[in-house]
């Protein structure tokens, strides 16, 4: 099947917008062309997205200090790098700092270092920039759950760890997808329904892989209905369901990726790779910007969360809200200092309650839903 890629481009105002002068004008056929010759993607970890901008900013710092900015074109994007045209050659292991659009409308400053530079023709050279530190593709294309593009290629499928719920009523189906990912690290809990789904929920997951048409709901409101609880966890549709309505519902309710039946065994592994994958850029919290020893904390902290789960439901049990209160005051502190924002804000949402003298009932409600994330945290990446 033919790879669905996101594009992004500009429109040229005729200003001069980078380096290329005018040969820009011509810079779509030139990138199209560049983009049909592929390449030997055998030992590639990393998927590159097409990224099309006309003009990103580029600051360039050279081996004896002194620094220049451009604006190049963009050609595509990955989690680990990016590809930009400019007029002139630039030396591998110069540092680069490039500043790329969100979807959001704010500008990523991503730094980096030049990996290698390759003559195309006449004066234009394509500028391949390693990051330093991982990005999320999706910060930087539009969520769709249909398309076809992931970050990772060429998946070890014994690195892929986690606990997936997987909801299907047809028995056979479900053991398909346990076929398929037999040679992983991955916990695979089936069962027929949403209802039946809940007990392992409860116990924590990381994702949810969920057929479409389910016995008691179906997976697209089974997902609104997981969002408006406060849930993140990646949510994996997969069905022979294509209509049109069935995927104007998958979009509403914020699905994260929908693969049609029958699987294509790729596309299944990478969409789980995109969020259980160890470099995964998904996950609830990551060591980036945090000092080595803060790091050691973080790590110490995510440890300790599946026994503050364990003590939240105790408390629950002896309905002691007070009890509830004091372990999502530490909780609180804990996590947002370390990056664990989710975590943080659940448990915030506790103390709210608390505050607000809302009903025991509604306690317990919110901390079901802080039991949750605190079992869906995976290990922290240092």
């Amino acid at each position: 099947m033919k790879k669905s890629i996101r594009s992004r481009t500009r429109p040229n105002s005729g200003a001069r917008e980078n380096t290329l002068g005018s040969q820009a004008h011509k810079l779509d056929d030139l990138l199209d062309e560049l983009d049909a010759r592929g390449g030997d993607n055998a030992n590639r970890s990393h998927q590159r997205w097409t990224f099309r901008d006309r003009s990103v900013e580029v600051l360039l710092i050279r081996p004896d200090g002194s620094e220049v900015t451009l604006q190049l074109a963009a050609r595509n994007l990955s989690v680990g790098g990016a590809s930009l045209l400019h007029s002139a050659f630039v030396y591998p292991e110069t540092e680069a700092i490039v500043h790329l659009p969100k979807v959001n409308g704010k500008i990523a400053r991503i730094e980096g270092v030049v990996k290698r530079c390759s003559h195309v023709r006449g004066v234009i050279h394509e500028v391949g920039i390693k990051f330093h530190e991982p990005i999320n593709l999706h910060d930087f294309q539009e969520s769709d759950p249909f398309a076809q593009s992931f970050s990772y290629e060429n998946i070890d499928l014994s690195k892929l760890q986690g606990t997936i719920v997987h909801i299907d009523p047809s028995q056979i189906d479900r053991q398909i997808v346990r076929h398929l990912l037999r040679d992983s690290s991955l916990s695979i809990r089936g069962c027929e329904s949403f209802e039946e789904a809940k007990q392992f929920m409860e116990k924590g997951c990381d994702l949810i892989i969920t057929e479409f048409n389910l016995p008691d709901s179906d997976g697209a409101m089974l997902t609104s209905l997981l969002r408006s609880e406060g849930h993140t966890m990646p949510i994996i549709i997969i069905s022979s369901s294509t209509d049109q309505a069935t995927r104007d519902m998958v979009k509403r309710a914020m699905v994260d990726v929908f693969i049609e039946k029958p699987i294509e065994p790729g596309r299944l592994i990478s969409a789980i790779a995109e969020y259980l994958a160890p470099e995964s850029t998904h996950s609830e919290q990551r060591a980036g910007g945090l000092d080595e020893g803060m790091r050691e904390l973080a790590a110490l902290f995510a440890s300790s969360l599946a026994e503050h789960a364990d003590n939240l439901e105790k408390a629950i049990e002896a309905g002691d809200v007070h009890q509830i209160q004091a372990i999502a005051m530490q909780i609180k502190g804990s996590a947002l200092m370390l990056g664990f924002d989710k975590i943080g804000k659940s448990a915030d949402e506790i103390t709210s309650s608390v505050a607000t003298l809302a009903s025991s009932e509604s306690v317990f409600r919110v901390t079901r839903k802080l039991i949750m994330a605190c079992r869906t945290v995976r290990p922290v990446v240092t």
